[in-house]
C-alpha cells in the first residue's frame, strides 16, 4: 500500500530531523530547504500535504502556499512556523494552508498530518482562539495571539542572547538552531515590541521587565 506522500518545506536541520523520525514510518517523505526547491519537487513529486514554514531563506513561505495552491490544487497545506503575529497567520490562510502549528507544539505533527489527510484543520490552540475570536467578531482588536509584547520562552532566550552581543550566527549556534530562524524570530520581537533595532529591543525588554 502506497503511503501518503507529504513534502516538508523548512531549512531548519534540527526541526527537518524531528518532524522526519514522527512521519517516516507512515508517510513518504520528500525535504525542500527553501522556496525554489518547493517548487521544483513539487512539480515532479506531488504531495498530498506540504508542510511549510513561513520563514524560508529564499522567499516566503506564505508566497511557497500560494503557489502550491496552483501547481498542486490537490495538495492541502499545514504550517509549522514560529510566526505567531496575527497578520501572519490569517496571510498563511488564505492563501490556502488549512492548518496552523507553531513549531513549540511540533510534538502534534504527525496527529496534525493525519487530520488534514482526513479534510481536518489542526491548529495550535493560540491560532484556534485567534479564529474563533474573528469569527465570532471579537469586539476589540487583537494584534497577536497574545497581548503585543509578550514574548514567548523561546524569543526571550534570542533577546538575552543578544543582550550579551552574540551575533545571529552566534545566537542560533548557541540555541541550536539556524541563522534564518533566528531571523524570523527577531522579526516576530520587533513586532510585538514595537522597535526596528537589537538594540532597542533589549532596551524595551529590560523596560517592561521582561529579561531578569
Amino acid at each position: 500500500m502506497q503511503r501518503p506522500r507529504v513534502l516538508l518545506v523548512d531549512d531548519d536541520q534540527r526541526f527537518c530531523g524531528v518532524a522526519r523520525s514522527l512521519l517516516q514510518e507512515d508517510f513518504e517523505l520528500r525535504f525542500a530547504h527553501g522556496a525554489r526547491a518547493a517548487e521544483e519537487i513539487s512539480a515532479q513529486w506531488i504531495p498530498e500535504i506540504a508542510v511549510v514554514d513561513l520563514g524560508l531563506p529564499d522567499g516566503d513561505g506564505i508566497d511557497v502556499i500560494a503557489k502550491l495552491s496552483t501547481l498542486c490544487p490537490g495538495t492541502s497545506v499545514l504550517v509549522l512556523s514560529i510566526a505567531s503575529t496575527e497578520s501572519r497567520i490569517f496571510a498563511a490562510l488564505r492563501a490556502g494552508a488549512c492548518g496552523y502549528l507553531f513549531k513549540e507544539d511540533i510534538g502534534r505533527l504527525r496527529r496534525a498530518v493525519a487530520e488534514v489527510l482526513a479534510g481536518e484543520s489542526p491548529m495550535s490552540p493560540g491560532v484556534a482562539k485567534l479564529v474563533l475570536q474573528q469569527l465570532r467578531g471579537s469586539p476589540r482588536p487583537i494584534a497577536g495571539l497574545e497581548a503585543r509584547g509578550t514574548l514567548t520562552t523561546r524569543e526571550l532566550e534570542v533577546v538575552d542572547a543578544l543582550r550579551g552581543g552574540l551575533s545571529y550566527g552566534e545566537v542560533g549556534e548557541r540555541l541550536g538552531i539556524s541563522t534564518n530562524t533566528i531571523r524570523t524570530y527577531i522579526r516576530s520581537v520587533y513586532d510585538k515590541l514595537q522597535v526596528s533595532s537589537k538594540t532597542e529591543a533589549v532596551l524595551e525588554a529590560l523596560r517592561r521587565g521582561l529579561l531578569a
